[in-house]
């Protein structure tokens, strides 16, 4: 599918489901994909604090950088934004700076999906290949509620690019936490041209789930697992974090991570991190409670039927299935997985019980030779 600019403005209700950021990375992502004007009403409407905050108005301005886009109402605490993208900018290195501990995770979220397609049309079929497009992004590298860096490098990076083709590249070169920020992220992202994502299917429920959790939950404390640990330690930042990351013989990356601070000691950080895998774990899912919103996006732009078996579904990705519906007119389809005969499990009121298959035909998104 090739798109046209279009001028006729869609309005969406960003406070529907959760109502959160992620409405509007999803969201303004789509409108440059689609060259769909939008405006957002009731932007973050049921947070503590509504309308945007910094770091959503550093993704905004990174966005309208990049695709030299009109914007209105993209100021902190602004309810209301209306964004129409335009031409793909020419510069190739972009700058988005929260000044504060804003996650730069979350802006990678919002400029990913449309840097994959920011190439211009080729001219004709004898054409040098586009150039990388880098952003290097400011703020906090592990901050509550948003997946830290090392998720995106770990988990999220070797998934997408293997499921879906993409090409980026993520360079951590400075950590940054709560409440200063200071971390540094250089993003380089290779423009697809002239042909479209692939589709996934992550649905190998019986790797992902059944070795996973007979070795890991039943027999913790009696097995020796293959386990690689990495410390590293700055002295430019104040602020701890863990990432705790298993892979399936399917290939499937399940995490769990928590964040050290003054209230919770580096004991209790580890513990909840723990308690987060396993629980991933124990859902039988393919994907963990971060990557599972994360990909419907990509789903609905690849060719083909996307496959994927997951835990419970989230606040958030039932937001973003609705919003990515809405602007690009795929369905999505949920089914409740009975997993008790393909786990041996004869307790119907186990935790196993709560995996979903999540299914979408893609629209085929591809920059096209202009003719």
């Amino acid at each position: 599918m090739s798109t046209a600019f279009q001028t006729e403005t869609l309005t969406l209700d960003a406070s529907l489901f959760e109502g959160g950021g992620q409405v509007i990375r999803n969201c303004i992502g789509l409108s440059c994909l689609l060259h769909k004007p939008i405006k957002l009403l009731n932007v973050r409407a049921k947070r503590e604090n509504p309308g945007l905050k910094p770091q959503h108005v550093s993704g905004l301005k990174l966005i309208q950088n990049i695709f030299q886009a009109d914007l209105q109402g993209g100021n902190a605490r602004s309810k209301e934004i209306y964004f129409k993208p335009n031409e793909t900018n020419s510069i190739n290195t972009f700058i988005a700076d929260t000044q504060t501990a804003g996650s730069i995770t979350l802006l990678i979220q919002i400029s990913l999906p449309p840097l994959l397609f920011s190439a211009p049309p080729p001219k004709s079929k004898l054409f040098l290949p586009p150039r990388s497009k880098k952003v290097i992004l400011k703020g906090g590298t592990a901050v509550n509620a948003a997946p830290p860096i090392d998720f995106l490098i770990e988990v999220f990076k070797p998934i997408v690019e293997r499921e879906f083709g993409l090409n980026f590249d993520v360079s951590l070169i400075r950590r940054g936490y709560y409440p200063k920020g200071g971390g540094e992220v250089v993003l380089r992202v290779d423009p697809i041209v002239e042909k479209s994502l692939k589709p996934s299917n992550l649905v190998d429920l019986e790797s992902a789930s059944k070795v996973l959790t007979e070795a890991a939950l039943f027999e913790l404390k009696n097995i020796q697992f293959d386990i690689e640990i990495n410390t590293e330690r700055y002295n430019t930042c104040k602020g701890s974090d863990i990432l705790l990351w298993a892979e399936t013989s399917s290939g499937c990356l399940i995490s769990g991570h928590a964040i050290s601070d003054k209230k919770k000691s580096p004991e209790e950080g580890g513990r909840r991190a723990a308690e987060e895998l396993i629980r991933n774990i124990k859902h039988g899912g393919c994907v963990d409670e971060y990557l599972q919103d994360q990909l419907i996006i990509f789903m609905a732009l690849a060719e083909g039927k996307s496959k994927l078996v997951s835990g419970p579904i989230s606040s958030h990705t039932r937001a973003a299935i609705h919003f990515v519906e809405v602007m690009s007119g795929v369905k999505f389809y949920i089914k409740k997985l009975d997993p008790l005969e393909s786990l041996n499990i004869q307790d119907d009121q186990s935790e196993y019980g709560n995996s979903y298959l999540i299914e979408c035909e893609g629209i085929g998104l591809k920059v096209s030779k202009q003719l």
